[in-house]
């Protein structure tokens, strides 16, 4: 009867930390050039797999095995104009995510021309579990959210390899 209780609220915690990304996509995917996609993880596998043999590019292999870590991948693109103050709601996603949920912020980088990228992602027993990256341009912003199984040694060194090329 324990089991099935901590069962019951693993998948319960488990779910909610997709819901609050469930609910910030379904907000702003509203719009005619707003998209957002779900990818199952046996199907990012299978495109991992077939473009890494397929690219001659070695920048691209590396993504490729990168992208080969990842599980189910839910993304969202959209207009900055469409939403009354964007920037906040990325903002509050983040905060949520990081205070409530366990998610902890690795990266957050502004470049020159003035578009930002934040990464977060849940770390749990020296693996990374999710992760959370955001990308705020001047008229649009992306999210992509992923289910990972990797450590961060193995994504420094495919990060690594990336920059070595």
């Amino acid at each position: 009867m324990k089991l099935l209780l901590s069962l019951l609220l693993l998948t319960t915690v488990l779910s909610a930390q997709d819901d609050i990304i469930k609910d910030f996509i379904r907000e702003h995917r509203r719009g005619e050039e707003n998209v957002a996609l779900k990818v199952p993880g046996w199907m990012v596998n299978l495109a991992s797999d077939i473009g890494a043999t397929a690219s001659d590019d070695p920048d691209e292999q590396v993504l490729f095995r990168l992208l080969g870590e990842l599980g189910t991948v839910r993304m969202v693109t959209f207009l900055n104009e469409d939403f009354r103050r964007p920037e906040s709601s990325v903002v509050n996603l983040l905060y949520s995510l990081e205070r409530y949920r366990g998610f902890e912020r690795w990266a957050e980088v502004r470049t020159q021309e003035g578009d930002r990228v934040a990464l977060t992602v849940r770390y749990e027993r020296q693996k990374i579990r999710e992760l959370v990256a955001v990308v705020t341009e001047e008229d649009r912003t992306t999210l992509v959210a992923a289910r990972a199984h990797l450590t961060a040694e193995e994504l420094g060194r495919l990060v690594n390899q990336l920059e070595g090329l």
